[in-house]
């Protein structure tokens, strides 16, 4: 059964923070072709200049000059280049922020999501003048060997990911303080990243979260604008696509994967979300989506 590629973080200076940032111009030519893979860590592309299509689960985004894309850990993503693409590639592991009491930082973000995330941003020239500051100072810090060199590695990428949450959020966050149905909302987020393969209940993270069904679906409705049996049905749906059209699996084989009851129920299910039945979706899916 052929697998989308899962690259793991291989750091050049391992005694560092899991931390590296280089500029998109010293990547192999590979990780710039148009080949699907996925990664077990962050990244975030500071793109300066360069044309194209940045495809994230089917998606694609516009490359623009002054742009952010991000990918979190398991998406699958690839670039379609038209002019080259040049500016920063920042790869961390969630690890820097759990060995240094930033998870609450993490799970504020909707960058790096698969669920409701959001996958690049254009920066207002303001913005633009602050990133490119940030990204800047976090090169010199990177290639510098400098007292303290890996608490600034940490300071400064805290700051660049405050600064692409406030210019992603748009005003949604007041004075820097999240709301309480917002941050419960992305810990439900989170858990289904982890388990939505293994948990198919809501009342499963429920009580992982220490709440009622009824306060967690209402909370995720009123942050998110769907229920939380939406998003849990839509990240299963996600993971479905994916072996469809990045693996030969067979819809039984998929269905045992995703922990269905068989592969009839799967069926049902995934032609009740997207209109679609497995075979369906797999045969008119673009060539160019599939490994």
């Amino acid at each position: 059964m052929n697998k989308v590629p899962l690259l793991p973080f291989n750091p050049q200076n391992e005694d560092l923070t899991p931390f590296e940032i280089k500029r998109i111009e010293m990547l192999p030519k590979s990780a710039m072709r148009p080949i699907p893979h996925r990664h077990s860590f962050y990244v975030m592309f500071w793109v300066l200049e360069g044309s194209g299509t940045h495809y994230l689960d089917f998606v694609g985004d516009e490359i623009w000059p002054n742009s952010l894309h991000f990918v979190g850990p398991g998406q699958v993503h690839y670039w379609d280049v038209e002019a080259e693409i040049k500016g920063y590639v920042i790869v961390f592991e969630s690890a820097l922020f759990l060995e240094h009491g930033d998870q609450q930082l993490l799970e504020e973000l909707n960058c790096f999501r698969t669920i409701n995330g959001l996958s690049s941003i254009r920066p207002p020239a303001a913005g633009v003048e602050s990133i490119n500051y940030i990204v800047e100072r976090l090169s010199q810090e990177y290639e510098q060997e400098q007292f303290a060199r890996s608490l600034s590695i940490i300071a400064w990428l805290r700051l660049l990911i405050i600064e692409s949450q406030r210019l992603a959020a748009d005003g949604e966050l007041e004075q820097g303080v999240i709301s309480a149905e917002k941050l419960l909302s992305n810990r439900f987020i989170t858990l289904v990243e982890e388990h939505a393969i293994s948990q198919h209940k809501v009342e499963w993270y429920a009580d992982q979260l220490a709440v009622t069904v009824a306060h967690l679906s209402k909370s995720v409705k009123n942050a998110h604008g769907i229920t939380a049996g939406g998003l849990l049905r839509n990240r299963l749906v996600l993971e479905a696509k994916r072996l469809l059209v990045h693996t030969d699996a067979t819809a039984a084989a998929i269905a045992l994967q995703l922990n269905f009851e068989d592969a009839s129920y799967f069926g049902r299910f995934f032609k009740r979300e997207t209109k679609q039945t497995p075979r369906q979706f797999r045969s008119q899916i673009p060539i160019k989506h599939q490994t």
